[in-house]
């Protein structure tokens, strides 16, 4: 398997490819919605991916990106944060926005190599992502690798899901997991 680090002009070359396996990945989700985040993201600065290849073909990906300062990202969220939680600088929290593995290759840890590949190098404090709250299984192996949940939002207009379950992990300091 071979890991790789891209940046969003990387990505935007390699986007059918990454289409493809999104698709297979998550079956139920318009890839055209996916299509225009995807455009949006990667006008993002801080954009970062993480892809795996097995005999050159892609099997999975993880990519995200820091949320900047005024981000809606935490908006509505319940049960309310503590105070400053929800505070971004553009250099606090690095966003998981996806993270895709063909189903055929599932179960061999691959998503955790990716997303701790992503995450390792990463200078912000801590990283979230978001679930469908109907993903119980996702939202268990997310827990097991030391994510906690942080609360539901509701998802905006043109968003896959009318619900979003968040998630935080520390990237650096005292609460930094070491199952990363």
């Amino acid at each position: 398997m071979d890991i790789e680090h891209l940046d969003s002009e990387a990505v935007r070359h390699r986007l059918g490819e990454f289409e493809v396996v999104y698709a297979e990945a998550f079956p139920r989700y318009d890839l055209g919605d996916y299509r225009a985040r995807m455009r949006r993201l990667l006008a993002r600065p801080g954009f970062e991916a993480v892809t795996v290849r097995h005999d050159g073909a892609l099997r999975g990906f993880v990519y995200g990106a820091p949320l900047s300062a005024g981000s809606f990202w935490w908006d509505g969220l319940a049960p309310a944060p503590t105070p400053g939680f929800t505070a971004e600088t553009g250099r606090r929290t690095f966003a998981v926005i996806d993270l895709a593995v063909r189903p055929s290759h599932r179960g061999r840890g691959l998503a955790h190599r990716l997303l701790d590949e992503l995450l390792a190098g990463r200078q912000e404090e801590r990283a979230t992502l978001a679930t469908a709250p109907d993903e119980r299984e996702i939202q268990a192996m997310y827990r097991r690798w030391g994510w906690r949940h942080a609360g539901r939002t509701p998802g905006g207009e043109g968003e896959t899901e009318p619900w979003f379950d968040l998630y935080v992990i520390a990237l650096r300091g005292p609460e930094a997991s070491s199952s990363r």
